[in-house]
């Protein structure tokens, strides 16, 4: 009796040390699950914001070359052709650098091609002080409101 008393007691003890490690891997494991989970959604909105912090790097980069356009227009249409025309070299180099980068939508990225393809005219008309220069980059100016449209 007393052996099987022993033993019984050894088996319990056993048992609860047994339990209790199974009761705390069980935990455990529970707990990893919920931190893998919680990482992974973490990690997708960091993508998210990241996604959204390029576009509006993006947005901030047009608005800056739209905002230098204004100011040409502004510049030559006070006939300071002189400034206007270092501006728009100014200008237009930036544009061309920047085009490759931008992640823009088609109706944007037309807009900004078409800008670039006046390149010439603009520093032909400005180095040469024609009025009309001044009316294209207004006119330039208010089309290229199109292409500070985000990425579609």
């Amino acid at each position: 009796m007393k052996a099987s008393a022993v033993i019984g007691t050894v088996c319990l003890i056993v048992g609860l040390v047994g339990g209790a490690f199974a009761g705390q891997w069980f935990v455990e494991r529970k707990a990893a699950a919920r931190t893998a989970s919680a990482v992974e959604v973490e990690a997708a909105r960091a993508r998210a914001l990241e996604a959204d912090v390029l576009r509006l790097q993006d947005r901030i980069e047009l608005l800056e070359l739209h905002l230098d356009l204004g100011r040409i227009a502004t510049t030559a249409d006070l006939q300071n052709y002189g400034e206007a025309g270092v501006r728009a070299a100014r200008f237009f180099d930036a544009a061309t650098r920047l085009v490759p980068s931008l992640r823009l939508g088609a109706t944007a990225r037309a807009s900004l091609e078409t800008v670039l393809e006046r390149r010439d005219e603009v520093t032909a008309g400005l180095a040469t002080a024609q009025p009309a220069t001044a009316r294209l980059l207004k006119e330039m100016f208010l089309n290229f409101q199109t292409a500070k449209a985000p990425a579609d």
